[in-house]
């Protein structure tokens, strides 16, 4: 059993393992509490260790006011706002606490007094039930309150962050698999019109494809990848555009001779690179000269991409820039407060710079674990 199985765990060992720990330590503090000797002979005779027990009769004052608080005020009255009702039945509960005490009382009485309960010094048969009982008892239910409200607190914000997580990993999902279809649609349109003009680039056209697409089915699984990789999966994208549509691409593409070791989410270029070229030649009527240059320094990662032909309009048509919201979101959620991106656009002319730090690229964004239970069913 762990420690949160213990505390948290509404198996019903788990349960009654607390709850009876807890009783066992609570009626250890009461006797501690009640063990009072009035001189160092009391600790060698019994009858300050009878005193002290025998006022454990009153632990049931304690018990019926914490589980009647924790399991019905609580949860019924409480937490749905019915405080009017809450207070009434609080004050009954208190009134319920002292008569309990006062008969537990009068036992106490009858078993360590030679006296009759009414002949009993007023310390004992109205300050007793006064303190154990409306005292002892109701702070008793005051404190199992507190005690539950902050655990179904902290349960509830925990459900809340796993569902975040989820919801995180579903938009995560939907972001990576809508850069697929479009694309996979575009390339095997055009390797088909390769193939039927006999053309001797489609083989090496093919195998393109096939890198990019174990690429995007195996890879994109994984949280991150060498710099290398991505920056591969880019070229290969871009020779794959190239051979598509031959001179009209020019491609300049500055990459560092060290990437010092850097890892990063899967498609996050590859998605920006395909998004600007896909913009930028639905416009046939000149090139299109894309530029990216890559850069890492001080444990952070530099990309820049400049393009030409990337329009609002086109043909009188407004151009939807979901692709690259899509990247940009994606990119939130991965490296939240550790990324920064700057895009520009100006006569078509369109600029984007993004940064990470390379630092958070080592953290997992959710851990293994979390995330299967996520995918479990409940």
């Amino acid at each position: 059993m762990t420690a949160y199985d213990f505390i948290f765990s509404d198996n019903l060992k788990h349960r009654l393992s607390r709850h009876f720990t807890l009783w066992i330590i609570f009626c250890l503090y009461f006797f501690v509490v009640n063990f009072i000797p009035t001189s160092a002979a009391d600790f060698t005779t019994t009858k300050a260790y009878a005193t002290a027990f025998h006022k454990l009769m009153y632990i049931p004052v304690s018990i019926v006011s914490a589980y009647i608080t924790a399991y019905y005020l609580l949860p019924g009255f409480l937490l749905k706002g019915r405080y009017f009702s809450l207070v009434i039945l609080f004050i009954g509960l208190c009134g319920l606490n002292l008569f309990n005490a006062y008969w537990i009382t009068k036992v106490y009485v009858l078993l360590t007094q030679e006296i009759a309960f009414n002949q009993s010094p007023v310390q004992v048969s109205v300050f007793q039930p006064i303190i154990y009982g409306l005292g002892l008892g109701t702070a008793a239910g005051v404190f199992a309150g507190v005690a539950r409200l902050l655990k179904i607190h902290y349960l509830e914000q925990k459900e809340n962050e796993r569902l975040e997580k989820l919801k995180i990993i579903t938009e995560l999902e939907i972001i990576k698999n809508h850069f697929h279809p479009h694309f996979l649609s575009d390339a095997l349109q055009n390797i088909s019109h390769l193939i039927r003009n006999h053309s001797a680039q489609a083989p090496n056209a093919v195998l393109k494809l096939a890198d990019l697409l174990s690429y995007f089915l195996y890879e994109n699984e994984r949280e991150r990848v060498p710099l290398e990789q991505e920056m591969q999966m880019v070229n290969d994208y871009l020779e794959l555009e190239k051979i598509f549509y031959g001179d009209r691409i020019v491609i300049h593409f500055r990459e560092p001779e060290k990437k010092n070791n850097i890892y990063i989410a899967p498609l996050i270029i590859v998605a920006i690179v395909q998004h600007c070229c896909e913009q930028s030649l639905l416009s046939l009527q000149q090139k299109l000269v894309i530029e990216i240059d890559l850069k890492t320094q001080n444990n952070q990662l530099e990309f820049s991409l400049h393009c030409n032909g990337y329009y609002e309009n086109i043909n009188g048509t407004l151009q939807q820039t979901g692709g690259l919201n899509h990247v940009m979101k994606r990119v939130e959620m991965l490296y939240p407060g550790k990324h920064r991106m700057e895009t520009d656009l100006k006569n078509g002319m369109f600029s984007l710079k993004l940064f990470i730090d390379s630092e958070n690229m080592h953290e997992k964004l959710i851990n293994d674990v979390e995330t299967k239970l996520a995918y479990e069913p409940a």
